[in-house]
C-alpha cells in the first residue's frame, strides 16, 4: 500500500504524514484513533533513506532482514 507523500513545511519543521490505515494494520492505533503517547523512531539509512518504527514499550523493533 505504499504511497508517494508530500513533505511539508509545519513552522519550520518538515513532515510527512503516515497512511492511518497501515498504521491500524500495524496495531499502532488505538480503537482506531492515534495514541497521544505513541512514540516513533526516525533512523535516517542513506542519502535521502528514512525508516519510520513504532516504539513499543520502549523498544524500537529491529529491521527486517535485508535492511541494514
Amino acid at each position: 500500500m505504499s504511497s508517494l507523500r508530500k513533505l511539508v513545511d509545519c513552522d519550520g519543521t518538515p513532515r510527512v504524514t503516515l497512511d492511518k490505515g497501515e498504521l491500524g494494520m500495524d496495531g499502532v492505533l488505538d480503537d482506531g484513533e492515534i495514541p497521544a503517547d505513541q512514540r516513533m523512531h526516525i533512523q535516517r539509512l542513506d542519502r535521502g533513506v528514512y525508516v519510520v518504527r513504532a516504539v513499543a514499550d520502549g523498544t524500537i523493533p529491529d529491521l527486517p532482514e535485508g535492511i541494514r
